[in-house]
């Protein structure tokens, strides 16, 4: 098989070219199902079942619902694209720019989809898919990754559009996540009905996309994977500063068992946050895929 995500029994192989429709209709029905639950609700439970021991609180915000992904999944290239996993969005305060531009119309969308408009739901999903292109995009966190998958991996205008598809491993928002707990975070993701959802998205999303690998940006989003999806430990990339968090290993998701790149927060000091500490990392990233075969 090809060097990336591959499919443990389905089919008995790779999935046929006609099996498109359904996995963008599977991705579809997932998302409207997460995205239909009442996410106030969702975020006073989990506020309380994932804080730290002496937090009040884990401070997910409860007024914004959860994002379901960031970019568009139809347009990406199949077997050709990174699925690229933050830890979770950041919230912006009312009146702020970022608020305006892209919270206050999720919020309606969803908050009318919750009312019985139908429709609402399909503009909410056309704000997700055309996040890159609308000038909704949030530049102090994605211009430092979309310049360093651009000169690594895809050498186009705008990586987003077809080869990089973004979420978040925890898809309510905070201003951040120093209240969150990761042992309680791992042991809800298969038992909270809100992450199980999620996962429902996660799972239809790699059958749609068929990423050659994850890409998880952050310590937090490595040890949720490793706990919740990881066949062992992921490895210290050989090569590279342990201090940079970054390590090398497999998941198994659904029906695919996808190899991950991983790392500390990007553009941070203790992360790969120079253009040459891209460079290397890419270089023996590639060469660790291509063993994979």
């Amino acid at each position: 098989h090809r060097s990336g995500c591959y499919c443990l029994n389905l089919y008995g192989g790779w999935p046929i070219s006609g099996l498109v429709t359904a996995t963008r209709d599977a991705l579809y029905r997932a998302t409207r199902d997460f995205m239909a639950r009442d996410y106030a609700q969702d975020v006073a439970d989990l506020n309380e079942l994932i804080r730290k021991e002496r937090s009040l609180s884990a401070n997910l915000r409860p007024e914004m619902p959860p994002i379901p992904f960031t970019g568009d999944p139809f347009k990406k290239k199949k077997g050709d694209c990174v699925l690229l996993f933050g830890i979770n969005p950041k919230w912006h305060d009312i009146g702020t720019d970022q608020y305006e531009k892209e919270f206050a119309e999720s919020r309606a969308l969803i908050d009318s989809f919750h009312d019985g408009n139908a429709e609402a739901f399909y503009k909410y999903l056309d704000l997700r898919r055309n996040y890159f292109c609308s000038g909704m995009k949030y530049g102090r966190h994605f211009t430092f990754l979309e310049n360093r998958f651009r000169e690594n991996w895809y050498s186009v205008d705008v990586p987003w559009e077809m080869h990089v598809q973004s979420m978040d491993c925890i898809p309510w928002f905070s201003t951040n996540t120093n209240d969150i707990d990761i042992e309680k975070v791992i042991f809800q993701f298969t038992r909270h009905p809100a992450f199980i959802a999620y996962i429902e998205v996660i799972k239809a999303m790699i059958d749609h996309l068929e990423p050659n690998w994850i890409h998880l940006n952050g310590k937090m989003g490595r040890l949720i994977f490793e706990g919740v999806f990881g066949k062992s430990e992921f490895d210290p990339m050989f090569g590279m500063d342990l201090k940079k968090g970054i390590r090398v290993g497999h998941c198994e998701i659904g029906d695919w068992e996808i190899p991950v790149l991983s790392h500390n927060f990007a553009s941070r000091s203790s992360s790969p946050n120079t253009i040459e500490d891209w460079r290397m990392m890419a270089s023996i990233w590639n060469d660790w895929l291509g063993l994979q075969e």
